[in-house]
């Protein structure tokens, strides 16, 4: 092969590096590992290599023209900034399989991280959380919800444990629509102190013609896109109107939830919604865990113990800053609010509100309330209903 000559930056220079090994031969079946079905999540149990394809979420669609790929951000989703390489230990991309490899230590780490495959000028194409819970199966240990609700995983997405007071229910952060995540908090009840990660996170930048857009969403996975004014939603349209595609009941490229796995619905004019099925109400008032900050909704939402809610509180719409911390928690559904006099192009969610109750001992309860898009809520995924 005749060496190629053409002038290389450091950075392509340094990419080239990475994938050298990887981009020239075909790779056995020992060398790939464990090939992983099309998503934006995947969940990870045991140590081992790890592949998947890389196209956009749950498509066969591509991603453009990639060269390398790296790790942006691990997190324990505590206060411990873990050392690189803690939770996803070398990631590479193979060119003739078209596939993401990483690997895991070999003593697993529970935690979260982001990996991402980049062009030749550096550009991010697209971004894949890796969520690591050793030894969990989100299927075996999902709950049946009452009144044929469906079925619901027994954590927030993100979260790797399911014990009442501990900090590490809390999950991830989500912009409506949006398929990467955001840190929440790393205590029970202090708004403004995140998770700790290996990221110098960006600041968050306001929604415009330019950064209000999916394409720059998807080359800024790590960037919180505050709300703009027209429509209090991050995607930028200029007018009340936005678009309702990036989440659905039907599983999107942009759903943020594992393969198998999808948002639950909010009430429409022809379905009650996911959490108003479950209960048969609107709102109802039930007892705080003061101590843990949340609430066990075993025998309220079904049979399964614990069925944990923590207050993870919010990323606000206006800048970025998480409040409410131990005092108020919000899940998304995948239903826009079909309110026609409603500017503000807003969401159904469910909601725990500790602040509606003077005492503070008690928990008001919204099966559905709507609110903006541009606010990073929590996310708790529902089985297909093909599964």
């Amino acid at each position: 092969m005749k060496k190629l000559t053409i002038p290389f930056s450091a950075a392509i220079l340094a990419a080239c590096v990475m994938i050298t090994a990887s981009c020239h031969k075909h790779h056995s079946p020992e060398e790939t590992g464990t090939v992983l079905g099309p998503a934006n999540c995947f969940v990870i149990s045991a140590p081992g290599t790890y592949s998947f394809r890389v196209v956009k979420g749950n498509s066969t669609e591509s991603v453009g023209a990639v060269t390398s790929a790296d790790v942006l951000w691990e997190s324990f989703g505590t206060n411990e900034t873990p050392a690189k390489g803690s939770i996803v230990s070398k990631v590479d991309y193979l060119a003739k399989e078209n596939l993401v490899r990483f690997k895991t230590p070999a003593a697993l780490k529970d935690g979260n991280a982001l990996v991402a495959v980049r062009d030749a000028a550096g550009k991010i194409l697209w971004s894949w959380h890796i969520w690591v819970c050793k030894g969990w199966d989100p299927a075996k240990t999902a709950h049946t919800y009452y009144n044929n609700a469906g079925i619901m995983m027994d954590r927030n997405l993100g979260a790797t444990s399911v014990t009442p007071g501990d900090v590490r229910t809390f999950g991830l952060l989500y912009q409506w629509g949006r398929k990467d995540p955001f840190l929440g908090s790393c205590r029970l009840t202090e708004k403004t102190e995140t998770a700790a990660s290996t990221l110098t996170w960006p600041e968050p930048v306001p929604s415009t013609a330019q950064t209000g857009t999916i394409e720059y969403a998807i080359n800024h996975p790590t960037t919180f896109i505050t709300s703009n004014e027209a429509n209090y939603d991050w995607y930028y349209s200029e007018v009340y109107d936005t678009d309702n595609t990036r989440w659905q009941e039907k599983k999107t490229i942009y759903d943020p939830c594992p393969e198998g796995w999808v948002l639950p619905t909010g009430p429409t004019p022809n379905d009650a919604g996911f959490w108003f099925k479950v209960y048969g109400k609107h709102i109802m008032v039930l007892d705080l865990d003061k101590k843990n900050r949340g609430r066990n909704f075993t025998k309220v939402f079904g049979d399964a113990d614990p069925i944990w809610y923590p207050l993870t509180g919010f990323k606000a719409d206006d800048d970025g800053v998480l409040w409410a911390v131990g005092d108020r928690s919000d899940i998304w559904t995948c239903t826009p609010d079909l309110d026609e006099g409603d500017p503000n192009a807003k969401v159904m969610a469910f909601a725990l509100n500790l602040e509606a109750i003077t005492d503070h001992t008690e928990l008001s309860v919204f099966t559905a309330i709507d609110d903006c898009r541009g606010i990073g809520f929590s996310v708790r995924c529902v089985a297909e209903k093909t599964r």
